[in-house]
């Protein structure tokens, strides 16, 4: 592969990683904060903690918030101390949207790679296009898997990386082959 075409590959590679990334912001956009927690932080009047004295039970109150997933949020009297709080549970409902939605973007992302990897291997040959499309398709897979990290158990993401790379081993042992017969994955049809 000569320079020009490393730098069209390259340069088609990373306006394919642009694309998904700004399609999905553009026609899914993610769930905003604000849309779930409209909180505004209060500044507690400047004074040493250690003159306070914490209601009773606030800490067993403050743990439970935290266990469930909330965040808790302090409630200040006229000298500054902490007086209360409340659970303010909307970083849970939050935090379901981002899981559907990192979801989604898994799907999304591995259904686009899939078809971009099958284009690049199948339809568009000649390069550095389908070098391009190949790498994009991956890229559009590890996109979509990194956005969804967070909701795979460590089986499933061993088992993903595991498939992923058995996978590149045996369309790279196919390449390989297929340039030394003249044969595309066994089906008669040369490359040259």
């Amino acid at each position: 592969m000569n320079f020009k075409n490393f730098i069209l590959g390259l340069g088609i590679f990373i306006v394919y990683a642009l694309v998904l990334w700004q399609g999905i912001q553009a026609f899914y956009p993610a769930p905003e904060y604000d849309e779930y927690c409209d909180y505004i932080y209060r500044t507690p009047i400047a004074k040493d903690q250690a003159d306070c004295t914490l209601p009773a039970g606030f800490e067993d109150v403050q743990n439970a918030c935290y266990k469930i997933g909330g965040e808790f949020r302090y409630e200040y009297d006229s000298s500054g101390c902490i007086s209360g709080g409340y659970c303010d549970e909307c970083s849970i409902k939050y935090n379901e949207a981002q899981d559907g939605y990192s979801r989604n973007v898994f799907v999304i992302s591995l259904i686009a790679g899939i078809l971009t990897f099958v284009a690049g291997f199948f339809v568009l040959k000649s390069e550095p296009v389908g070098s391009a499309l190949l790498a994009s398709g991956l890229w559009a897979v590890f996109y979509g898997t990194v956005w969804n990290w967070r909701n795979f158990g460590n089986g499933l993401r061993f088992g993903i990386l595991l498939l992923v790379l058995l996978a590149l081993i045996w369309i790279a042992v196919r390449l390989n082959r297929q340039k030394k017969k003249g044969f595309f994955f066994g089906i008669g049809i040369g490359r040259k």
